[in-house]
């Protein structure tokens, strides 16, 4: 049976119309500062970030190195 173009817009506006939210990540790095290991959370996947937001929080730091990432859901 053919389907008119209002048929199928009666079928598609009845459908379903919720839509499924991707969970939020949240990763949580370890970054050494001037020789002391901080914790930064982000919902960034980019070291380059977390790197930025670490000089933000300490601009006067001398060294500042993203050591490693870990996953938290």
């Amino acid at each position: 049976m053919i389907k008119t173009i209002k048929e199928l817009l009666i079928e598609w506006w009845a459908g379903n119309t919720t839509t499924k939210m991707p969970i939020p990540t949240i990763y949580i790095y370890e970054v050494k500062v001037d020789g002391k290991i901080i914790t930064i959370e982000s919902m960034s996947k980019s070291r380059i970030y977390i790197h930025y937001k670490a000089r933000k929080k300490y601009p006067n730091a001398m060294y500042i190195r993203v050591v490693s990432r870990k996953r938290q859901y």
